[in-house]
């Protein structure tokens, strides 16, 4: 119980950090993390426990990499690249279990999900970045 509640906090403070200070990027970024973290629980629970292949979850991870790639292509911020890739790795780990059904289901369960935290990391640290060389080229251009 308490490891969905730290995703949680995790991801609503650090969606609420991209909204306030990430700009459109980083609102669109909090968006489709917040949207496919609410469309991952009735796709849970339309699941079979991670005994087989999540399709329903493998559909919303699908949906938010198709998002998240529109999002790379788009921006001009190094984030959205990050959290692409990072996110792959998830949808790779469904592709996986599709491919081999033997996959244990606790590692297949604990692989799908572990991405989310790496992915929502990096999009804070990207903004902090971002936001960061901003100050930069701002006060380059002061002092000429």
């Amino acid at each position: 119980m308490i490891i969905p509640l730290l995703f949680w906090i995790l991801t609503l403070a650090a969606c609420a950090f991209a909204a306030a200070i990430g700009g459109n990027d980083g609102r669109a970024a909090a968006f489709m993390i917040l949207a496919a973290s609410v469309l991952t629980i009735p796709a849970t629970l339309m699941g079979n426990a991670w005994h087989r292949p999540e399709v329903a979850i493998l559909a919303v991870d699908m949906l938010l990499l198709v998002m998240l790639y529109g999002l790379t292509l788009s921006s001009k911020r190094f984030f959205p690249i990050w959290m692409t890739g990072l996110h792959l790795i998830a949808v790779v780990t469904h592709l996986s279990a599709l491919i081999a059904p033997d996959f244990t289901p606790r590692i297949y369960r604990a692989l799908a999900g572990l991405w989310a935290i790496p992915m929502t990391l990096s999009m804070v640290f990207g903004i902090l970045l971002d936001q960061r060389a901003l100050l930069r080229r701002g006060a380059a251009k002061e002092q000429e």
